[in-house]
C-alpha cells in the first residue's frame, strides 16, 4: 500500500512487527469489561486493541489518521465476525468530533505522543475530554524518558527484536535508531524492518522513520489538570507496578473534572 497519510506506509507491516505487544491489550480490556462500554479508542492503528474489546462483546468505536490503518481494522472486524461491535473512523484525535460521550477513552501504545508540540498535546487532551462523559475516565500510556537512553549514541543501530513470521520459518529482525531534539523534546525514530530467512539471508530491508515527543511525569500531570482531568492513578507498568528507572511505560488513568 503506498500511502499519502500518516502512518499509511505501517499498514501492511505492522501487525507482523508489533505481533509481540499484548500485555497493553490484556489491560486495557479489563478496563472495559468493568465500564462495559462504549469505549473509544483515539489512535486505534489496525484495531489491536478495539478488535480484542469488540471480541468481549463490548461496543467500540476507533478512530485513528490513516485511512489504511481503518480500512485494516474494518476487515478485520468482518473477517473475526464482530463488525457489529465495532465501528472505525478516519479522523485526527486533534479535531474529530463524534458527538458522543464515552464513559472510557483510551489512547493505547502511546499514540499520545505523535502529538508534537505542547500545544498539540493539549488540543489532544481537550478533544478527548470533550467525549468522556460526566464521571467517565481517559487512560492512556506513554514512553518513560530514561535519562540513560535520552543520551544514547544516535548514530548506531540497536537490536529491538526477533519475532517470528508465521511462513516458511522467516523472521523479522526489528533494530531501532533515535535521532533526539532535547530542545523540544522530539525523538526522531528509525526502525530498520529485516526479513530473514531461516539460513540467515535478509530477503528485504525496510526503512520506517516517525517523531515521537517525549514528556515528563510532572510535566503530564500538570498538562492533565490543565485540560480539566484529574489524575487518579500512575503506574510503571500494565500490571500496576510503581514507576521506576528501570521501567519503559507510564500509565495514566485520569478522571474528568
Amino acid at each position: 500500500m503506498d500511502g499519502t497519510y500518516p502512518f499509511d506506509e505501517w499498514a501492511d507491516i505492522y501487525d507482523d512487527v508489533y505481533s509481540y505487544r499484548t500485555d497493553d491489550v490484556e489491560f486495557y480490556l479489563q478496563r472495559a469489561l468493568e465500564i462495559g462500554g462504549p469505549i473509544l479508542e483515539l489512535g486505534c492503528g489496525t484495531g489491536r486493541v478495539s478488535l480484542a474489546i469488540a471480541q468481549a462483546q463490548i461496543q467500540v468505536v476507533g478512530v485513528d489518521i490513516s485511512p489504511l490503518m481503518v480500512e485494516l481494522a474494518e476487515q478485520k472486524a468482518d473477517q473475526l465476525g464482530i463488525a457489529d461491535f465495532s465501528e472505525f473512523f478516519h479522523g485526527d484525535m486533534r479535531s474529530v468530533q463524534l458527538n458522543r460521550k464515552f464513559p472510557l477513552v483510551i489512547m493505547p501504545f502511546r499514540s499520545f505522543q505523535s502529538m508534537l508540540t505542547p500545544e498539540d498535546q493539549r488540543i489532544a487532551l481537550l478533544n478527548a475530554r470533550s467525549h468522556v462523559a460526566v464521571g467517565g475516565s481517559l487512560i492512556f500510556d506513554t514512553f518513560y524518558p530514561d535519562l540513560e537512553l535520552l543520551t544514547d549514541d544516535e548514530g548506531t543501530p540497536f537490536h529491538v527484536r526477533d519475532i517470528p513470521l508465521n511462513e516458511e520459518n522467516k523472521t523479522l529482525v526489528v533494530w531501532g535508531q533515535n535521532k533526539w531534539n532535547h530542545l523540544q523534546q522530539l525523538n526522531e525514530c528509525r526502525l530498520i524492518i529485516e526479513i530473514v530467512d531461516s539460513q540467515g539471508l535478509v530477503l528485504s530491508k525496510l526503512f520506517r522513520d516517525f517523531v515521537v515527543r517525549y514528556t515528563f511525569r510532572l510535566e503530564m500531570e500538570y498538562l492533565l489538570e490543565l485540560c480539566g482531568f484529574d489524575v487518579e492513578s500512575v503506574f510503571g507498568d500494565f500490571q500496576g507496578a510503581d514507576i521506576s528507572e528501570d521501567g519503559e511505560d507510564i500509565i495514566w488513568i485520569a478522571s474528568r473534572n
